[in-house]
């Protein structure tokens, strides 16, 4: 039953677009608080890393890069909701003509680019670890790259069009973006995924299951980061496609998420590389590599056996004619 003290002179749409904004900024700093929170716990696990100062420096940092860009976007957020429904309130029209026709604000183009550079950098991250696993192989890095230089170049002219004065129509402008954003990032996890499992087929039926698990861990771990932000893609392309005002409840959202999800993978990796130091012992005296592509994880001075031996990269096929045995990769 709605108070006999609700706002009258708007219509339910508008009354629910303004509702819908106002709780995603609430639902995002939720995830904020997730966010904060991973951060320590990776920052903690980094500096303890058994791998090069020059790799734990790269990936602290990335880490606060993609924390700091989380917290500018939900701050502008905060600062531009709080102008509509506080600071100027008596706006022509209301907080809901404000939410429409203030959009050129200068903190909320600042909240736009953090946004965007938090999907530069994750997607960024991601095509990365695709031309590694890949081994750069053109044909197959080249359409994501190009695909990520598009997004690049679609983004910064987007953001400049929003920030123009007249700019009253964000939606028909920024949604587009976030889609093609969230297409990169979820067919990039899916390359890993793919390639990861080629190499555990390869390798488990070259050497065993024994020497397949790290792949498997991997596959595992890049597939359970990336599920939260693929539901949530699809929700929105839903949501999108039916033009349901209820996907301003997940924009915000989406942008931490982001944000999130490599601190999740580091954290994943570091912890699983521990463990499998400490608790897996090979029997065999054979020079392994790091698993092809835990490299592109940041991880390959980790994954060494129990004897201390440095691993040299393996394949899926052995080679016969090799004095001691040692593994080659191609």
């Amino acid at each position: 039953m709605p108070s006999p003290y609700a706002t009258t002179g708007e219509s339910h749409e508008e009354l629910w677009f303004e509702q819908a904004t106002y709780i995603s900024t609430h639902i995002a700093s939720m995830c904020y608080g997730a966010q904060l929170t991973v951060f320590f716990v990776a920052s903690y696990h980094i500096i303890g890393w058994s791998v090069s100062v020059k790799k734990r420096t790269f990936w602290l940092l990335f880490l606060c890069m993609l924390t700091a860009i989380a917290t500018v976007n939900l701050a502008c957020s905060i600062k531009f909701n709080r102008s509509a429904w506080i600071d100027e309130r008596n706006y022509p029209g209301g907080p809901f003509d404000f939410l429409i026709q203030q959009q050129s604000r200068p903190i909320l183009t600042v909240g736009n680019t953090a946004s965007i550079l938090g999907s530069f950098l994750a997607d960024g991250i991601l095509l990365y670890r695709v031309m590694i696993l890949w081994d750069f192989i053109w044909y197959i890095i080249i359409p994501p790259t190009l695909f990520y230089i598009a997004c690049v170049i679609l983004s910064i002219l987007t953001v400049i069009q929003i920030a123009a004065p007249d700019s009253t129509h964000i939606v028909n402008l920024s949604f587009p973006v976030w889609l093609v954003l969230m297409i990169i990032n979820i067919i990039l996890s899916a390359m890993i995924v793919v390639r990861i499992l080629m190499m555990h087929r390869d390798v488990k039926s070259g050497l065993g299951a024994q020497y397949a698990r790290p792949y498997g861990i991997i596959a595992a771990i890049v597939v359970e980061a990336a599920l939260p932000f693929t539901i949530l893609s699809i929700v929105l392309l839903v949501l999108f496609g039916n033009q349901n005002t209820a996907q301003n409840l997940f924009v915000p959202l989406l942008v931490q998420v982001e944000c999130l999800v490599p601190s999740l993978i580091i954290i994943r990796v570091i912890i699983r590389g521990s463990q499998d130091n400490t608790l897996t012992k090979p029997s065999s005296a054979l020079r392994f590599a790091p698993p092809l592509g835990m490299e592109a994880f940041g991880q390959e001075d980790t994954w060494t056996n129990s004897g201390g031996l440095e691993r040299s990269k393996i394949n899926s096929e052995s080679s016969e004619d090799s004095p001691n045995n040692t593994l080659h990769s191609q």
